[in-house]
């Protein structure tokens, strides 16, 4: 099986950055558990990313493991790319990642 090389766009390591700041500010050591669990994610997504269900048009979702978020993303077949687009809070309205 190929490994897919995972690209995150800035605009989705900014969410990362406020949901990091924000578990830290909730327990000294939970934001470091999220960016734990999104690693996990990240490689599980570039392992196999096209086990993940298509939401709308080719972007995909892959639900963390133990927070409450997913990342929003994208194959390049071609290059054997996955463009993480957005990584948010599974709560939030699912269109902003659509309109990245």
């Amino acid at each position: 099986m190929k490994t897919y090389k995972v690209v995150v766009l800035n605009i989705a390591k900014e969410d990362v950055k406020e949901a990091y700041k924000w578990y830290e500010i909730q327990l000294k050591g939970l934001g470091k558990r999220l960016v734990d669990d999104m690693k996990t994610t990240l490689l599980d997504i570039a392992n196999n990313p096209t086990s993940f269900a298509i939401r709308r048009l080719n972007l995909r979702l892959a639900n963390f493991k133990t927070f409450p978020y997913a990342a929003h993303f994208f194959i390049n077949k071609e290059d054997n790319t996955v463009f993480i687009i957005a990584i948010l809070h599974t709560k939030r309205h699912p269109d902003t990642s659509s309109n990245r």
